[in-house]
């Protein structure tokens, strides 16, 4: 059966745009403030700092964000970019050379399906 393995690789300032859109579609995601910097956190998260204002102050905090959540902002990314993206198929991250990734992984029946959902949407 025939496999289908895609790395979508984005660069740092993509992947908090990315943060951006999916903060603007999750109000509660994160607070009100400046994305700085993402960096690759303990076990499987990453931590975004961002300076947050506060009337005249502005502090500069680091949130954990879990895997899940970081497959969710790589995929919200790509579909606002126009890339595109299987509905199934098993999609995680990775980080190379302080570069994050999406990979999907798709067997020969799932990518039907994907293409045949698509044609659905279409």
């Amino acid at each position: 059966m025939a496999e289908e393995l895609r790395y979508i690789m984005v660069s740092n300032e993509d992947f908090l745009s990315g943060v951006q859109s999916y903060r603007r579609t999750h109000t509660d995601f994160l607070p009100a403030g400046d994305l700085d910097k993402w960096a690759l956190g303990t076990g499987k998260s990453v931590d975004i700092t961002m300076t947050v204002s506060g009337g005249s102050t502005k502090n500069q905090m680091t949130f954990k964000i879990e895997a899940q959540h970081v497959t969710e902002i790589l995929v919200r990314f790509c579909i606002e970019n126009n890339i595109p993206v299987p509905l199934a198929g098993i999609k995680d991250w990775f980080v190379r050379n302080d570069k994050i990734a999406l990979r999907i992984f798709l067997n020969a029946e799932e990518t039907t399906f994907a293409y045949s959902d698509l044609e659905v949407l279409a």
